[in-house]
């Protein structure tokens, strides 16, 4: 049994602006302060099989690997925290008006996924959501450069 972990949010830019942004992890602590320094060795686009170290407030850095990508997002999953395995989902959906719904979720399973999550259920919500309103304000300024 999984614990999981969901925020949507809506953007008024296209899904691929949003997905760009989203893929583009290496930029992230730019619009998010729930993440404060990413380490990616890779250059050029996100891909399958590469790994990424992201350092956030208050907790240790954990390893990702990503998992799927594609032109609106991308999802990469940890073991980085012993019985937990997490994965993480950053995906844009278009709304057929240029807007789109960006879709951010977080799953924890394995024998202390629950005990992780009673412990830090507030700060990830909380830095779940910092994610949305960021990719928000950074895809909506790129759509309105455009």
């Amino acid at each position: 049994m999984s614990v999981d972990f969901r925020d949507t949010i809506t953007i008024a830019a296209p899904a691929t602006v949003a997905g760009d942004i989203m893929k583009a992890v290496q930029d992230w602590p730019s619009w998010t302060a729930s993440v404060s320094h990413v380490d990616r060795k890779a250059t050029g686009p996100l891909t399958t099989g590469e790994t990424v170290v992201v350092t956030q407030p208050k907790l240790r850095p954990g390893t990702w690997t990503v998992t799927r990508v594609d032109s609106n997002g991308f999802e990469w999953s940890s073991s980085s925290v012993p019985g937990v395995h997490n994965i993480g989902g950053h995906w844009a959906v278009d709304n057929g008006d240029g807007t789109c719904t960006a879709e951010l979720t977080l799953s924890f399973a394995g024998p202390l996924a629950r005990a992780v999550t009673v412990f830090y259920g507030s700060l990830i919500r909380r830095y779940i959501r910092m994610e949305a309103e960021g990719l928000r304000k950074a895809a909506e300024a790129v759509a309105g450069g455009e």
